[in-house]
C-alpha cells in the first residue's frame, strides 16, 4: 500500500479549463507538498477505470480534479476494486467543473492554491456514502454516490444534457424544455416502513445540500449521521412549477405545500412504468431501485468548518 495521491483529472471539465490548466493545478499540488501520480482521464467512465485500477496497486488517497461526475467516478473506482475496506479510502476534490454541488456544500476553495494546501494538510473526516441499486432483467446494478441521487425530473433533464460539454450550464439551461416536455410518472415511494403512490415530479435522496448547480434542495442534511434527506415533490402543473422554482435554489423547498420531507436510512422506489434515476449527475438505469446508505463509509478531505454537513 503506497501513501501517495492519485490523482484524477478530467480534461473535458468546465468546457475544457481542467485540460488548459492541467500543468498549473500539478504545479501548485507540487508546491504544496503533496506526493501525488497524476493521470489524464480520455472518455467517460475512465476515471473510473483508473481508480479502481490504481486502488488494486495499493493506492487508497484519491483526488478528483474536474466537477461531480469525475468525483462520482473516481469515489466508484476507488470502492470497486475491493481491495480494501471502503473506510481506509480518502477522498479529495480539486473543484474544476461548473456544477460542483458536493465541493459547494463543503465550502471547498476553487483556487487551485487553497485547494492543493487542504489536500497537503491531510485531515480527514468520516463522510457517509450514499448506493443506488437498479434492478433489471439484466440482474443487479450498484452506483454509489457522494451527494445527491434521484428518480423522476432531475434525472430526465440529465437525460436530455448527456454529452454536453457545458456542465451545470447545460443542466440549467435544460429545465425549460424539461418543463415543456416532462409528465410526472406514478412512483410508489418506501421509507421508514411506510409506503405512498403518487404521481411524483422528482425525489431526491440526499447526503449533500445542492444539486443541478446550485439549487439548496436540502440544507439541513449532515453528511455523517447515516441518513439520507428525502425531498419528495408532488405533480404539480408548469406554471405552479415556474412560479415556485425560486423554492429549490434558496432552501425553502421544505415548506411548499406540495413537497414532503423526511430523513430515512434508505428508500425504495418503484413504478409502473420504468423511470429514470441519477446519481451525482450521472444516469443510471430506470426504476425500481433502492437508495441506501454506508454509514461514515469513507473519509473526505473538506475545510474545517464545514466539517459536519
Amino acid at each position: 500500500m503506497t501513501d501517495r495521491w492519485f490523482a484524477v483529472l478530467n480534461p473535458k471539465s468546465a468546457g475544457g479549463r481542467a485540460a488548459r490548466d492541467r500543468n498549473h493545478i500539478a504545479r501548485r499540488l507540487g508546491e504544496a507538498g503533496v506526493d501525488f501520480e497524476l493521470v489524464v482521464s480520455s472518455h467517460a467512465g475512465h476515471s473510473l477505470a483508473l481508480a479502481q485500477e490504481a486502488a488494486s496497486r495499493g493506492y487508497r488517497k484519491f483526488v478528483a480534479i474536474g466537477g461531480d461526475g469525475t468525483l462520482n467516478e473516481v469515489l466508484n473506482g476507488a470502492l470497486a476494486s475491493g481491495a480494501a475496506d471502503a473506510r481506509d479510502v480518502v477522498l479529495a476534490a480539486i473543484p474544476v467543473g461548473r456544477g460542483n454541488d458536493w465541493a459547494r456544500g463543503h465550502r471547498i476553495p476553487r483556487r487551485y492554491a487553497v485547494a492543493a494546501g487542504l489536500i497537503a494538510d491531510g485531515s480527514a473526516v468520516a463522510h457517509d456514502v450514499g448506493a443506488v441499486e437498479n434492478f433489471t432483467d439484466n440482474g443487479r446494478a450498484l452506483r454509489h454516490f457522494l451527494n445527491v441521487a434521484g428518480a423522476g425530473f432531475d434525472a430526465y433533464v440529465v437525460s436530455l444534457v448527456q454529452g454536453n460539454r457545458w456542465g451545470a450550464f447545460s443542466y440549467l439551461a435544460a429545465l425549460p424544455a424539461g418543463f415543456a416536455s416532462y409528465v410526472s410518472p406514478e412512483l410508489s415511494i418506501s421509507a421508514n416502513g411506510e409506503t405512498s403512490t403518487a404521481n411524483v415530479f422528482v425525489v431526491f435522496a440526499a447526503i449533500g445540500k445542492y444539486c443541478g448547480g446550485g439549487m439548496l434542495i436540502a440544507p439541513e442534511s449532515k453528511c455523517d449521521d447515516g441518513l439520507l434527506d428525502i425531498v419528495i415533490v408532488e405533480n404539480i402543473s408548469k406554471w405552479e412549477l415556474l412560479l415556485n422554482i425560486r423554492r429549490l435554489f434558496d432552501g425553502r423547498i421544505a415548506g411548499y405545500k406540495k413537497a414532503r420531507c423526511l430523513r430515512a436510512a434508505s428508500i425504495e422506489v418503484a413504478a409502473p412504468v420504468p423511470v429514470a434515476s441519477e446519481a451525482d449527475g450521472e444516469l443510471l438505469a430506470t426504476t425500481p431501485l433502492k437508495i441506501s446508505v454506508l454509514p461514515q463509509g469513507i473519509q473526505v478531505v473538506i475545510p474545517a468548518a464545514g466539517n459536519v454537513g
